[in-house]
């Protein structure tokens, strides 16, 4: 039974996961294997959350627009929510603040975590080829403004991870590094067989995306896995966080 949330019942660093119905929203949901394709998270006022436009904070009401629902999820440690006294929510806070105060910097949009999704499975050349174009299409538009890509999920899980040790939401399963390692293998296996066309492009666009991130290629491709890396969280590693407790699914205001 999903229990109905009210913008009142949201509390602050609820996170917000959205099941949107835009095509990318489809595919997003449907490469990621999960029913949400965006996420963002809740200050007590507003949410803030990576769009086109970069971090902005606005309304519950206006970020929920082009969504079929939205469901609420609040962190839970060892049995004690955020927000106790074991948990005060303002580590959280100043984080959160801090990105919103760097809107410009980063940009995000459904196409870039569509790509980074599809780089892992056995897609036709053409399909495969198509998305991941537009993709760096988009990430050229951004770095020549100035900006660096950020994955909307990646945005979530920085706000918690970056108060503190004691705020990091597990991540359980399979994430995209996960999938990454699981179709390329570890650099050893990876060289040693035959590498078909669509490798090749995944590959490219991996490179291409790390390296407008300005991230250390040797931490994606590819490599052991250790600790998950925030750049490449998705909507469905947030839904499977056993630190992660659905609250409901929110009414729109």
């Amino acid at each position: 039974m999903i229990l109905d949330v009210t913008v009142d019942d949201l509390r602050p660093c609820d996170i917000l996961l959205y099941h949107g119905y835009s095509t990318t929203s489809r595919l997003i949901q449907w490469f990621d294997g999960s029913v949400y394709s965006h996420s963002s998270v809740f200050n007590g006022i507003v949410v803030t959350e990576a769009v086109p436009d970069g971090v902005v904070q606005r309304s519950v009401a206006v970020s929920m627009e082009h969504t079929e629902y939205v469901d609420v999820y609040r962190l839970r440690k060892k049995g004690v929510f955020v927000g106790s006294p074991e948990l005060p929510v303002e580590p959280v806070l100043e984080v959160i603040e801090r990105y919103a105060a760097l809107k410009d910097r980063y940009a995000y949009e459904g196409i870039l975590l569509l790509a980074l999704l599809c780089t892992t499975r056995r897609l036709p050349l053409p399909f495969l080829r198509g998305i991941l174009d537009s993709a760096a299409s988009v990430i050229a538009d951004m770095l020549d403004e100035g900006r660096q890509p950020m994955i909307c999920s990646e945005l979530v899980y920085r706000c918690f991870a970056e108060a503190s040790p004691a705020y990091r939401p597990r991540i359980r399963g399979v994430d995209l590094k996960a999938r990454i390692e699981k179709k390329f293998g570890t650099a050893g296996t990876f060289l040693s067989r035959s590498v078909t066309p669509a490798d090749t492009a995944a590959l490219d666009f991996l490179r291409l995306y790390v390296g407008a991130r300005n991230l250390p290629s040797e931490r994606v491709l590819p490599k052991a896995l250790g600790e998950p890396e925030a750049d490449f969280v998705t909507p469905k590693d947030l839904k499977k966080s056993p630190d992660l407790v659905k609250i409901g699914r929110l009414i729109r205001p």
